[in-house]
């Protein structure tokens, strides 16, 4: 091969190869695709029903910190709850409890309280802060 073909074959490969794999790319994000975003109320409302069900379904047991674990499947956020604890005012039961949640907002901890009546025997939640 003489040195002209080969300066040739050379400067044709080194083109192929600097101009690059083009996928169409280019410098811009692929904004065609979306996340699997889960709607805020949603979030709120369907772990607040899970996690009220795991604090109505708990075996209370005085003096003993609980470790109940939850998870939604809906929206991926899962954690437990770690206090429960059962009085009786006028006319209803009430379990006070601390859960943890962790989910893409991050860990959080808060209290809530679910009561139920003597006439419907439903448990509902009556407060999260």
């Amino acid at each position: 091969m003489s040195f002209a073909a080969a300066a040739v074959a050379l400067a044709t490969l080194s083109g192929c190869v600097s101009s690059g794999l083009d996928l169409g790319v280019g410098n811009k994000p692929d904004t065609s695709l979306l996340s699997g975003s889960i709607d805020p109320a949603l979030d709120t409302a369907s772990d607040d029903a899970i996690i009220a069900d795991a604090v109505a379904e708990a075996k209370i047991k005085p003096g003993y910190i609980q470790d109940i674990p939850w998870n939604n499947a809906i929206t991926g956020n899962f954690g437990s709850v770690s206090f429960v604890r059962e009085n009786k005012s006028v006319g209803k039961v009430c379990r006070d409890f601390i859960v943890s949640k962790h989910s893409y907002d991050g860990v959080m901890q808060y209290t809530g309280e679910i009561c139920r009546t003597r006439l419907t025997k439903s448990w509902s939640l009556k407060q999260q802060g």
